[in-house]
């Protein structure tokens, strides 16, 4: 897992929060996923502005595990995304809008 890259969901991917899990429908698949709590999060910080190393020191911190657990959680979750075409690592972080 490149810890300098960008993941960020789908462009044909939907998303709802439904009692605190994160309900993921892949619109060319039909496939829906719903994640743990801890998944949830994960997703949520998938914003195509953080990169993975990002998302790791921010669950560590958020949930108090080693750094090795939180890296092996997270690259875990993301390959999975990944490997489902929910989610997609950019080299660079989305632009953020002209306001």
């Amino acid at each position: 897992m490149e810890l300098n890259k960008y993941p960020a969901p789908h462009n044909q991917v939907a998303t709802r929060i439904v009692d605190g899990s994160a309900v993921i429908v892949l619109a060319d698949s039909g496939e829906v996923m719903v994640l743990n709590a801890v998944g949830t999060r994960i997703w949520q910080l998938t914003d195509g502005i953080r990169t993975v190393q990002e998302i790791i020191e921010s669950i560590q911190r958020e949930y108090a595990v080693a750094p090795e657990q939180a890296h092996n959680d997270v690259a875990e979750l993301l390959q999975k995304l990944m490997d489902s075409n929910a989610l997609v690592l950019r080299e660079q972080p989305i632009p953020s809008p002209i306001k």
